[in-house]
């Protein structure tokens, strides 16, 4: 990553690395190109100049009666580039994209 870390970020998701694979693209936008992510020790996206790094793992999965809903714990580490607002705007869509929900 370019420029020394500023923040971190940690979700606690309710899906698998490759639904989170899936999203990213239109979760990030244009900051998709600029972003890395590992997970469980597996490089599933590297990018060299990264500004955006999210490292995850995969926790045991949750059981409510017959249903089994996949854990990721990710952080995510946004590089000194972004500021405060940027940030917050970058989180916002990225929850937007990858909430699960029913109704």
């Amino acid at each position: 990553m370019s420029g020394s870390e500023i923040s971190v970020v940690r979700r606690e998701m309710g899906c698998t690395p490759e639904d989170l694979m899936r999203w990213l693209p239109e979760a990030l936008g244009d900051l998709y190109p600029q972003t890395s992510l590992m997970v469980d020790d597996q490089k599933l996206l590297a990018r060299e100049s990264a500004r955006i790094l999210m490292q995850g793992a995969t926790l045991k999965s949750r059981n409510i009666a017959l249903l089994r809903i996949p854990v990721l714990e990710l952080g995510i580490t946004f590089d000194a580039s972004f500021s405060a607002e940027q940030i917050e705007s970058i989180l916002d869509r990225f929850d937007l994209y990858t909430r699960r929900g029913g109704g």
